[in-house]
């Protein structure tokens, strides 16, 4: 396996579903729709997006995958 490629998918990880998702936790708390009350609801809110940068994320991996491969 190519070592750019690893450390490139690491990378891509971290900043895309994991960067993704906690910009969405934190916005919520600085525009003030995140407290107390509500902070479950928030909490499946950021992680579904989470899922769905995944699910990007999964995708333009394999593409990139495929591409070295050929």
């Amino acid at each position: 396996m190519n070592k750019d490629f690893v450390v490139d998918t690491g990378q891509k990880f971290v900043s895309n579903v994991l960067g993704g998702a906690g910009a969405i936790w934190g916005s919520s708390e600085v525009i003030c729709l995140r407290n107390q009350n509500n902070k479950l609801l928030w909490r499946g809110i950021a992680g579904g997006k989470g899922i769905v940068f995944f699910g990007f994320y999964i995708h333009e991996r394999i593409d990139k995958y495929n591409k070295l491969k050929n």
